[in-house]
């Protein structure tokens, strides 16, 4: 009876190492302080979304067309055949097209391929995908496939989860700064960046409470917050994004 107890205790060991097992893990320390962050801004949570991006250059092998690449992503991301939908774009610099469709699970998702002319000569391609709606605890999740979806484009992918809320009040300028820097005390956060304007405010950092980092003007940063007041509808867009903010706000 010793022996099915081994090797119980061995599978116990390698979930516990598994890519799965750490995504799981960090997917829930992440939306629990994510949510807290949300809360001590005074918004209730809205939705959760996952950017995941990836740079091709001319170095890297295989196409940069952008149906091509938009196509192979979808495949390797199993996106459904139903309810598929192309949109397509181009200027003298640039051409692209997005793909917006449903994956398994029932999450609205798009992705987007974009070839542009850096330098005379030069191209340099670009694909990001964004799923909306996802569930918190699911984040570790998805932005691992997402990152593998990409990672088959021939350059490396970087994948960001972006917390948005609401508070049903417009504030003003003062207490859009307040509340970001209290969300940054929350998280433990070194303030690298500040933008203000009138109806925004944006603080960017380095958080002990969050892995994945991305180096912006030679500093370290994995958090964004962001408060955003609509003086038309009177009401608060709060955001909190590891590494950044990459959702329109």
């Amino acid at each position: 009876m010793a022996v099915p107890g081994v090797l119980a205790v061995f599978f116990l060991l390698a979930f516990a190492l598994s890519p799965a097992c750490r995504d799981t893990l960090g997917a829930h320390r992440e939306n629990a302080a994510m949510l807290r962050l949300i809360k001590c801004s005074g918004a209730e949570l809205s939705s959760v979304n996952i950017t995941g991006w990836v740079r091709i250059d001319e170095r890297a092998a295989g196409t940069r067309e952008p149906l091509e690449l938009v196509n192979r992503v979808a495949a390797r991301l199993s996106l459904s055949e139903d309810g598929r939908s192309y949109e397509s774009w181009q200027n003298p610099y640039a051409r692209g097209v997005r793909l917006s469709g449903r994956l398994t699970g029932g999450y609205d998702i798009s992705v987007a391929g974009q070839t542009m002319e850096i330098e005379k000569g030069k191209m340099l391609s670009h694909v990001i995908v964004s799923l909306d709606g996802v569930d918190g605890k699911k984040t570790g999740h998805y932005k691992r496939k997402i990152r593998e979806a990409l990672n088959g484009c021939g350059g490396e992918s970087r994948a960001a989860v972006s917390y948005a809320g609401k508070i049903e009040s417009g504030l003003n300028s003062v207490e859009l700064l307040t509340g970001a820097e209290r969300m940054m005390d929350q998280a433990g956060a070194s303030v690298q960046e500040k933008v203000v304007k009138d109806n925004l405010v944006s603080l960017t950092g380095l958080s002990p409470q969050f892995n994945s980092d991305l180096h912006y003007d030679n500093q370290e940063i994995n958090l964004n917050v962001a408060l955003r007041t609509d003086p038309v509808e009177q009401v608060t867009y709060v955001y909190a994004a590891s590494p950044v903010i990459f959702t329109e706000y």
